[in-house]
């Protein structure tokens, strides 16, 4: 067992800064370090987060009003799909609260009135009828400001060491200290936030992944300044498909994040470029794009020894659905609630790699869903994702066979693991994709409740959602 006085947080960005503000609410009385390169950069391939950073925000005493003004962020009402199931067609996963009102929610009741009378309750209904009301949020976040805000936040409560260069030094798999620019920090934890660099990770071998196959492994990003007619600013997250791999669109206050997500296996980069200038219709040329190749799979313990890799450097599935940020964190919250106690042993280790397992495996499966249900086949790319042969964690196959069943609720998404989504996320895209679920018992009293519920929202097309 090992006494927890000192924690080093090596890298910045935002996993390093969104965990030096969770470690230091959760754990005031241990001393913070925060080392960063003066050579780093970010990769900001994703400017979307989730709800969860707000709620992280807030907890730690951060002036909302202020870091959306200095961080320059709109507001998300949730993400808008566009061809995905087939060229054409659309659907929305909102942020919503629903799954808060009870197992059976107004999204399960449509989806069985769906199954019993399609006249009256056409699928293509289901979004308006069933999210009526955006009133649930997250933020669109100019990445670079937030790093900046967060340093501004912490400067007089963690140490802050900027360097140009560093030597680390192991024993046994164990880092004993590191010296940057001459100066020793020798921390009892030691937290790897250098992103795909993974300079913590690899100094003691921790090197076992899960291998899990993505579906984009490369993305291009860039920067598009409003004025052009294609650019316009919107409350939501865009996320439109195409022949390859899929495109987001993220408005800020001053400029709209814009990228596109392909596989190398099936697309060049040049023919990525090409697709995203044509895609953009002017905004932007090819001299404005940037260009990264990822990896999908996720370390299998991304705690070992006494390095905790947190960002990139424990993993990433691509940049859909904000699951990013969102695991930034999610792990930061847990490590903090997992030393409170100011200890550690490999106890206190498998616990947290548990926690993180559940989460990055959800993800996987939610991920792997938006193409798997595709109806799409016009490209080789397509036809791959959706055919029987392509492999998938059998893990989601049951889940799907449960979820046909009984569709997902809180009794078969809740637990004490931390899911990624909730059920009701988890009905809104199957829906998208016109899921076939099987009927259910449903008593009658509640089925005269939820249609009574149905009747009496105030109807708002997502594209009608204003900030």
């Amino acid at each position: 067992m090992s006494k927890l006085n000192s924690i080093c947080i090596f890298g910045g960005g935002s996993a390093g800064w969104l965990t030096a503000l969770a470690l230091r609410t959760y754990l005031p009385e241990v001393h913070i370090t925060i080392a960063i390169s003066k050579k780093h950069s970010n990769i900001g391939v994703g400017e979307s987060t989730q709800p969860d950073l707000l709620d992280l925000l807030a907890h730690c005493n951060v002036d909302i009003q202020d870091f959306c003004k200095q961080v320059d962020t709109t507001q998300k009402k949730g993400i808008y799909y566009a061809n995905w199931n087939t060229i054409g067609s659309n659907f929305w996963h909102p942020f919503t609260s629903l799954t808060e009102t009870g197992t059976y929610t107004r999204a399960h009741h449509y989806n069985i009135m769906h199954k019993r009378d399609p006249k009256n309750y056409p699928i293509e209904d289901y979004y308006t009828r069933v999210h009526p009301n955006y009133d649930d949020y997250a933020l669109h976040i100019d990445a670079d400001k937030m790093a900046t805000y967060l340093r501004n936040h912490l400067h007089n409560s963690v140490q802050i060491i900027d360097f140009d260069q560093y030597s680390i030094q192991s024993i046994n798999n164990k880092i004993d200290y590191i010296t940057v620019d001459g100066v020793e920090i020798k921390s009892d934890l030691y937290v790897d936030c250098t992103g795909f660099s993974k300079v913590l990770v690899d100094t003691i071998d921790n090197n076992e992944t899960d291998n899990y196959e993505g579906n984009v492994n490369a993305a291009l990003f860039t920067r598009i300044p409003y004025g052009h007619p294609r650019t316009t600013r919107i409350p939501h997250t865009k996320a439109d498909a195409w022949g390859n791999g899929w495109c987001w669109t993220i408005p800020l206050t001053t400029r709209i994040g814009s990228g596109c997500t392909y596989n190398t296996n099936f697309c060049s980069t040049d023919d990525a470029i090409d697709h995203f200038v044509e895609y953009w219709e002017g905004a932007i040329t090819k001299d404005d794009i940037s260009a990264v190749e990822f990896s999908s799979k996720s370390l299998l313990n991304p705690w070992k020894s006494n390095v905790v890799a947190i960002g990139l450097s424990a993993g990433f599935v691509e940049p859909l659905e904000a699951t990013g940020i969102s695991w930034f964190v999610l792990s930061a919250q847990m490590l903090g609630i997992t030393l409170r106690n100011r200890y550690f042993d490999d106890s206190t280790a498998m616990l947290y790699n548990g926690s993180m397992r559940s989460f990055i495996e959800d993800v996987q499966d939610f991920i792997d869903v938006h193409y798997m249900l595709s109806d799409r086949n016009d490209t080789q790319f397509w036809r791959y994702q959706t055919s029987v042969n392509r492999h998938r964690h059998p893990r989601l196959h049951k889940r799907l066979e449960l979820y046909k069943k009984h569709m997902p609720n809180k009794n078969n998404r809740q637990g004490n693991v931390p899911w990624a989504f909730n059920d009701v996320s988890w009905l809104d895209i199957l829906t998208g994709y016109h899921f076939d679920f099987d009927d259910q018992d449903i008593p009658s009293h509640l089925i005269s409740e939820m249609n009574t519920e149905l009747k009496e929202v105030e109807l708002m097309e997502p594209s009608n959602v204003v900030l």
